[in-house]
């Protein structure tokens, strides 16, 4: 099946040595008093299409690619992955780990059917808890078809003297898993459990080994409701005492439940619409974009199925972070959806039809591009009422200019960000137009080529300062661009492995101020002031405004989520059961100051909610009040009201490359 691409070549030039609409030159200049001009950076591109098979059109034919098989290891050989995996396993100064791994193994038996659980092997013969669904609850939440509960206050102490009706053993346990089961259908109840702690108990006051450890345990069940239609799940943490292995209470070798008592609890319902359909949101995605071609073939297949068929001379990523873009490319009143791909396959442009469905618009808009994108914006950018496109390759910073119909014509590159993250947009100086901040990971510092921590590590883990150089592209007119990072005050802790930044003007002084979520350590938060030349002038105020936030920074929105007036703030960052668990025992970093400890500790604690303070000079750390530091393993997040209530709500979007665990969060 014929088909093309469009390949990127880069050529530098002046303004009159350059096809006209292709790009800039530098010889264009922009005045400012007093200070040396701004020269336009950007070179020319010349986009060159190449027509060849289309392997992505026809999904037929890729199912059919024969791929190389991986040599396998010869009897009694490690494999390369089994030699590292040995690295992860704790040694005798880690026996709490080869405990904790216990105890999850045998939590993990819950998850099973309750026929199927041999509860009598899984406690002590004195064990004893109170439901694992607290009696007393009440509605905290309330809104349309949602409603949230939790424990009422004293509920706790009622529920432990309950102790399920006075028994004892595998038969408690049983009665009190039987709780949780009650409230949902049986067929479709999913149980998910994960070790977040644990704590070898001291030896007693006459000086005897004590029998006993305490582990943390965070629990998720969810499913259809049993006695009305709707759906509910709940989230649990659970505090379990264990008999240690070989202690008189235990005849065998595996440690035995003492005890489980149920800390956090919250519980949330899901009334059906009418109709019986109990969902808020329905995934339209097969629906929307499964008549286009490219659909199935190109975005149905996972990062190992394209790893074993593209070469790596297309630079294909494969830890993901490819952007999207929405916008109305050609004015008719619909959003449209402009995708990156990860390189050795075309970015897509779909173009909404007025019935919810897409149509392939990439070739035609001129805008299918064969490299590696990490990002992408839709915006106008030389204010003619259309969204022209910028994009993020591994290489340049594409610009391309929309006839307000939805086809583009390239008008040049910059070169200041290799390797880019992400892109943000604002008009920092209140010229008029729109502004580029292109967020930049690790950079090329090795010049190697190579990415991450595969080109190079973060040091230190915790508070890496060694990354690569982000940029503020300053808009100069008709899609010229000049890197202005240094002359603004943006080169202030600019080399933090950063991943994403966002715009608002926080302190409500009538410009945007600009906030950087940084992997590896702290964040920054860059105030816009005026200097004084009159120009924009940023400074670093993220540690005195309380928002550095040292943690693994993966996205940044802005919101008021108190609905106070004032901007407030969340992080994602990566929630850790492992570095939770891990960094607060008691052998964990000796030798390090306390202050690196609780770094690494901050580490793990997930997600971060900042709110404004009157003053709008700093912020308050709401996080764990808020019950918002639990997004799992986040990449992105945004405020939205959800349910149309007022009150501004947020999605985490999240996940990481893992192999297939049913018992895992």
């Amino acid at each position: 099946m014929a088909g093309a691409v469009t390949v990127l070549w880069l050529m530098g030039g002046c303004e009159n040595e350059s096809p006209a609409g292709t790009g800039g030159g530098g010889e264009r200049e922009k005045e400012e008093p007093g200070r040396a001009p701004l020269v336009d950076e950007t070179i020319d591109l010349y986009p060159r299409r190449i027509d060849r098979p289309d392997r992505i059109a026809d999904g037929s034919r890729v199912i059919r690619t024969r791929v190389t098989d991986l040599k396998l290891p010869a009897p009694g050989e490690r494999s390369a992955i089994e030699r590292e995996a040995e690295k992860l396993y704790p040694g005798e100064d880690w026996k709490s780990e080869h405990l904790s791994s216990r105890t999850t193994e045998r939590l993990g038996w819950l998850t099973h059917p309750p026929k199927s659980i041999e509860f009598v092997k899984l406690v002590a013969p004195g064990f004893k808890c109170g439901p694992l669904r607290p009696s007393g609850l009440e509605a905290v939440f309330e809104s349309g078809r949602l409603t949230v509960y939790r424990r009422a206050r004293g509920a706790a102490a009622a529920d432990a003297e309950d102790a399920v009706s006075g028994l004892t053993g595998g038969a408690a346990l049983e009665a009190a898993l039987a709780t949780l089961g009650a409230l949902f259908e049986p067929e479709g109840m999913e149980l998910t459990i994960k070790a977040t702690g644990i704590e070898v108990l001291m030896p007693d006051d006459g000086g005897q080994p004590s029998p006993k450890f305490r582990t943390r345990a965070l629990v998720e069940v969810s499913g259809p409701l049993a006695q009305s239609p709707g759906r509910a799940q709940l989230q649990a943490e659970w505090l379990c005492t264990w008999s240690t292995p070989g202690a008189a209470e235990e005849p065998g070798d595996a440690p035995l439940l003492l005890g489980l008592e149920v800390e956090r609890y919250q519980e949330s319902h899901l009334a059906p619409e009418p109709g019986n359909a109990p969902t808020l949101f329905v995934d339209a995605t097969a629906e929307a974009m499964g008549k286009t071609a490219c659909f199935g073939p190109q975005f149905l297949f996972g990062v190992e199925y394209w790893a074993k068929r593209l070469t790596r001379t297309v630079d294909y990523f494969l830890t993901g972070h490819q952007g999207l873009a929405v916008g109305d490319v050609n004015g008719d009143g619909l959003e449209d959806l402009y995708l990156c791909d990860g390189g050795g396959m075309p970015n897509r442009l779909f173009v909404q039809n007025p019935d919810g469905t897409v149509r392939d618009a990439s070739a035609a808009a001129g805008v299918d591009f064969f490299e590696s994108s990490r990002s992408a914006l839709l915006l106008d950018l030389d204010n003619d009422g259309d969204q022209d496109l910028v994009v993020a390759t591994v290489a340049i910073i594409v610009f391309a200019e929309n006839n307000g119909r939805g086809t583009f014509t390239m008008r040049g590159g910059h070169l200041g960000a290799s390797y880019p993250t992400s892109i943000s947009a604002a008009d920092y100086d209140n010229d008029g137009d729109l502004d580029l901040y292109v967020c930049v990971y690790e950079g090329n510092a090795n010049g190697a080529g190579t990415r991450g921590i595969v080109g190079h590590t973060p040091v230190p883990f915790n508070d890496a300062e060694n990354g690569g150089r982000n940029i503020l592209l300053e808009n100069l007119g008709d899609f010229r661009f000049a890197d202005v990072t240094g002359r603004t005050g943006l080169e202030m802790n600019n080399t933090r492995w950063s991943l994403a930044a966002s715009w608002e003007d926080y302190d409500r002084d009538g410009d945007a101020d600009l906030y950087v979520a940084n992997d590896f350590g702290r964040n920054c938060l860059y105030r816009n002031d005026r200097g004084a030349d009159g120009r924009p002038r940023f400074t670093e105020v993220g540690g005195p405004a309380g928002v550095e936030d040292t943690a693994a920074g993966m996205s940044v929105a802005w919101g008021d989520y108190n609905r106070d007036g004032r901007a407030d703030l969340y992080v994602g960052n990566m929630f850790s059961s492992a570095g939770n668990r891990i960094s607060y025992q008691r052998n964990f970093g000796p030798g390090q100051s306390a202050s690196a400890v609780s770094g690494m500790q901050r580490m793990a604690r997930g997600n971060s909610l900042f709110a404004g303070n009157a003053d709008f000079a700093g912020f308050a750390d709401m996080s764990e009040t808020a019950g918002v530091t639990m997004g799992r393993w986040a990449w992105s997040s945004v405020f939205a009201d959800l349910n149309n209530d007022g009150w501004e709500d947020i999605v985490v979007a999240n996940g990481m490359m893992t192999a297939d665990r049913e018992d895992d969060l």
